[in-house]
């Protein structure tokens, strides 16, 4: 996997152990409704956290579905960072950064790579 692919997985890995981290800590505190706020300023998180397994053998789709769910979580995250969520610019950065890796030429080409008729990628 190239750089920019490895790096948009661990950043929504990371992502997403940091918003279950926090909404425990905020049920625990504040009770299950805040909690729930909580968490949904990090949904879109969730369905990336299960895209992301798929990253080392799917095609193009798993890239544009990505795509589209960071784009998604960059407006929960701006809604969250509006109610004060805590940390809530957090999910906005995460969002912002797995669109800027994923539309990169590299990761293009990886998720392109099955259609290239078995002739592996050419990375730059």
């Amino acid at each position: 996997m190239p750089g920019p692919v490895r790096a948009a997985q661990v950043v929504i890995f990371a992502t997403f152990g940091i918003a279950v981290l926090l909404t425990v800590l905020v049920a625990a505190g504040s009770g299950a409704e805040e909690a729930g706020r909580v968490f949904g300023t990090y949904l879109m998180v969730a369905v990336l956290f299960v895209l992301a397994f798929r990253f080392p053998k799917a095609g193009n789709g798993v890239r544009v579905a990505s795509i589209v769910l960071a784009s998604l979580q960059i407006l929960f995250a701006l809604g969250g960072a509006a109610r004060g969520v805590p940390l809530g610019v957090l999910p906005l950065a995460a969002g912002v950064a797995v669109l800027v890796l994923l539309c990169r030429n590299s990761a293009k080409q990886w998720f392109r790579r099955h259609s290239a008729n078995g002739v592996p990628p050419q990375y730059s």
